[in-house]
């Protein structure tokens, strides 16, 4: 038996390093020991078999520990039951989906009842232009926000300017923390954060999808500040440089931290901006700049509030695609009935559940937001946000906070 935590945090380091070679982009980033990472590429492929012992011996010894912070422990302990889980899959197991879930995220994912799709398509009714059906209305809504690419480069520098700003006033950033923007294409998410270690990031932009002015603050609070590249930075500075958690040196795709990361990126915008100065953020800045002063901003901000209700159609979809056996045809129609999608934003949605490692992911949207948002209706928000961008933090965590 090991009792040496630091060691415990290398191990599981190496082995998640040796399942991507099994499963590339299971290690969603890397900013560890350069060593340890050519070491995995360059050795021999390690059976399944030996992979699965390598994980139960260290899920034991991390059990068995006593010297481990008690923090610390729930977290590795449960991100190596979802290497365990990962590896059960790779050697052929086959899961329901909700076992999944509940086994990779530490969440009990649930169907969203239809109720919850419908009561924001009435407050949709009530907040959208007058036209022909609601769907049409919401597309011709959707339609009068787009811009282009260029625009989006012009108002993308200004945007996080604020947002890095008020991020910083409320959480402390590292000092020397950024990162750049790229635009991509032909992927199945609207944006994603490749966190490289020394608190720099690259966030990649997808234009398969138009571009709408309302999304810019939205995604940019969710990527960068106070979202992915915060939490990142922040966890590189406390955990890794001044305690050296190894263990935080990679972001594992299928774990129960994706749950905790997806949360504070969901609940980003609000964190740093309430519904009102969004509003005057819209009225007196961004539409102007981008060219949309006819838009109204307090509808741009009661829409984006009944959309939050939407939040769960994506879980439903996954449920259908994997569980209940619907053709994609059936899928697409369900997100155009109950989530007002066009043809291509559901074959969108379909291309993101469809993908092996995603395919469960789509639940740490909408259940991490949640979660926070019982968590904040017991506590203090900017304090308990603020432990969560610092501390080693598992669902199970937030649920004792929550009871406690």
């Amino acid at each position: 038996m090991k009792d040496d935590p630091q060691q415990l945090g290398e191990d599981f380091v190496k082995l998640a390093l040796a399942i991507d070679q099994h499963l590339p982009g299971y290690v969603d980033s890397y900013f560890g020991s350069e060593e340890w990472l050519a070491q995995a590429k360059q050795a021999k492929l390690i059976p399944l078999q030996e992979l699965t012992e390598k994980t139960d011996r260290l899920a034991k010894d991390i059990y068995q520990a006593e010297t481990m912070e008690a923090q610390r422990k729930d977290f590795i302990a449960r991100q190596v039951t979802a290497m365990q889980t990962s590896l059960r899959q790779l050697r052929g197991e086959k899961l329901s989906l909700a076992e999944e879930v509940k086994a990779l995220y530490d969440v009990q994912p649930a169907w969203k009842d239809e109720s919850d799709f419908i009561e924001a398509q009435k407050e949709l009714d009530q907040v959208l232009p007058t036209g022909n059906s609601l769907g049409e209305r919401l597309q011709d809504w959707n339609r009068s926000l787009e811009i282009s690419v260029e625009k989006v480069q012009e108002l993308l520098p200004i945007i996080v300017k604020r947002l890095r700003r008020l991020t910083n006033t409320k959480f402390n950033l590292p000092d020397g923390e950024t990162f750049h923007v790229e635009f991509v294409s032909n992927q199945p998410w609207t944006a994603y954060n490749w966190y490289l270690g020394n608190y720099k990031s690259k966030i990649d932009f997808n234009t398969d999808l138009p571009a709408k002015v309302h999304m810019l603050a939205g995604l940019m609070a969710h990527e960068g500040y106070p979202g992915h590249h915060t939490e990142l930075s922040i966890k590189e500075s406390k955990l890794i440089q001044q305690m050296n958690y190894q263990e935080h040196t990679l972001t594992l795709i299928n774990s129960p931290s994706c749950v905790i990361a997806e949360a504070i990126a969901t609940t980003a915008l609000e964190i740093v901006l309430t519904d009102a100065e969004l509003e005057d953020w819209y009225r007196e800045e961004i539409l102007p700049l981008a060219g949309l002063t006819h838009i109204d901003a307090r509808r741009l901000t009661e829409v984006g509030r009944a959309q939050i209700k939407m939040a769960g159609l994506g879980g439903n979809v996954a449920f259908m695609f994997h569980d209940q056996g619907k053709s994609e045809s059936e899928i697409i129609s369900y997100l155009k009935e109950y989530g007002l999608k066009t043809e291509k934003e559901a074959r969108q949605s379909v291309k993101f559940v469809s993908n092996p490692l995603y395919r469960s992911y789509i639940f740490t949207y909408h259940v991490g937001y949640d979660l926070l948002q019982e968590l904040f209706e017991h506590k203090n928000r900017d304090t308990y946000f603020k432990r969560l961008l610092e501390e080693p933090v598992t669902p199970s965590q937030i649920r004792a906070w929550i009871n406690n």
